[in-house]
């Protein structure tokens, strides 16, 4: 497959230069950045963010804490969570 992409201005210089720095060409950089990002499959987090599990601490209810979010929002076109 052939695709062309939109690489913005401010990102053509700091592409090519990485680009440059991995011994490849623009396109090849992107290909494997691509490769890259399809091999890890889902969803992934860094081990920092993982490390954040279980580390929230409220005494509130979901229920409550839900109700919180819903009363918070500043427009009423959002649907309310189930």
């Amino acid at each position: 497959m052939k695709l062309s992409i939109y690489v913005p201005k401010d990102l053509e210089e700091p592409l090519e230069a990485e680009a440059a720095k991995q011994g490849e060409s623009p396109s090849m950089f992107v290909q494997s950045l691509i490769r890259a990002r399809l091999a890890r499959g889902g969803r992934t987090f860094s081990a920092e963010f993982a490390g954040l599990a279980g580390s929230w601490e409220d005494d509130r209810s979901a229920d409550e804490i839900v109700r919180d979010i819903e009363e918070s929002r500043r427009t009423a076109r959002r649907p309310l969570l189930q």
